[in-house]
């Protein structure tokens, strides 16, 4: 080998050398950006995010952080509604989401991908009515606040249809908003709502009536529940007992001290002090999922196939998944 080719060579080695070191420096340092890849593709992800709304009744996620294991951290997502839950659930941007159950139904019947793993909250529902209106009867021919697809309209169409009303022309149903329909009563624009909190305390508290329980059909209380794809159900098991663990003690420690339940609220939230104290009361949380429950949400589907919701009502096992709960 002449003198020139050994050079060539040298500096071919060593250009390889640092093309390695170069390599393995940036494979060791982070880039300093965040790691957004989804939990369910990686298994030792340790950060757990969970999707809610800005309401009493879904607040159980803001606690989780206080019962999870060493080295878990947990990201709240807070988002406007149960539809951009699902959305967050379906793309990975999100790991679980506390949600309206009737958004999950209407997922199973048009692909799937999402499922109930766990209870959320029961209740925070009512049907309220303008002063001078003291029954489900004295509704036909007004107007009537709703939110399409909820569960409240679910159960409003059951009472309409119980005190022999037809929900499709013996009432104008009204489109709008839960957090509009208190001042919308108020003004005027509405005659009743059907809606959630904390619009239904808000209303008492400015003198409409309740004119019958929105619970009294056969869906129940049913409203929350908590929600995970199928891709994190299936590929991180673990992290799933880990949030639902957490769930279950978030859940217990609010439901057994509603002192303390309105003070994290009140933190983290404003809302009005004796409305709040109403509201409470008239929401459940659990984290169970008992065979009352998935029966309600059985009737929920039907009610939802019945207003042409959804085209059929989807098996329970598309839409509910059990395991970790049992």
């Amino acid at each position: 080998m002449n003198r020139n080719t050994l050079k060539k060579t040298v500096a071919g080695v060593a250009a390889a050398a640092l093309a390695l070191v170069a390599a393995a420096g940036l494979a060791g340092c982070s880039t300093g950006e965040p790691d957004h890849s989804s939990a369910a593709d990686n298994t030792a992800s340790k950060s757990i995010r969970v999707a809610t709304q800005r309401q009493p009744h879904l607040f159980a996620a803001y606690e989780w952080s206080q019962y999870v294991p060493k080295g878990y951290t947990v990201q709240v997502v807070p988002m406007d509604n149960s539809n951009s839950e699902k959305d967050a659930l379906l793309t990975g941007d999100v790991d679980f989401a506390l949600m309206g159950v009737p958004t999950v139904i209407s997922q199973a019947a048009q692909g799937g991908g999402i499922k109930i793993i766990a209870g959320g909250a029961d209740g925070g529902s009512g049907l309220m009515a303008k002063k001078d209106i003291a029954s489900v009867e004295q509704l036909k021919g007004k107007k009537i606040g709703y939110v399409p697809n909820s569960s409240q309209e679910m159960a409003l169409r059951l009472l309409l249809k119980s005190a022999g009303l037809n929900p499709d022309s013996d009432v104008q149903l009204v489109n709008i908003g839960y957090s509009e329909m208190s001042e919308a009563l108020a003004r005027g624009d509405i005659d009743a709502f059907a809606g959630a909190e904390m619009g239904v305390s808000l209303a008492k508290i400015a003198g409409a009536s309740e004119i019958s329980s929105i619970y009294n059909t056969d869906i129940g209380k049913v409203n929350i529940a908590l929600a995970a794809s199928d891709k994190v159900i299936k590929g991180n098991p673990d992290m799933v007992k880990v949030a639902i663990a957490a769930h279950k003690k978030a859940t217990g420690a609010l439901s057994s001290d509603k002192a303390m339940w309105k003070q994290a609220v009140m933190k983290q939230f404003t809302f009005d002090s004796a409305a709040l104290d109403k509201a409470l009361d008239n929401m459940w949380l659990h984290w169970d999922l008992s065979d009352t429950y998935q029966k309600q949400c059985g009737e929920l589907a039907n009610q939802m196939v019945a207003i042409s919701s959804i085209k059929k009502a989807p098996a329970a096992s598309e839409y509910l998944d059990d395991q970790f709960v049992k």
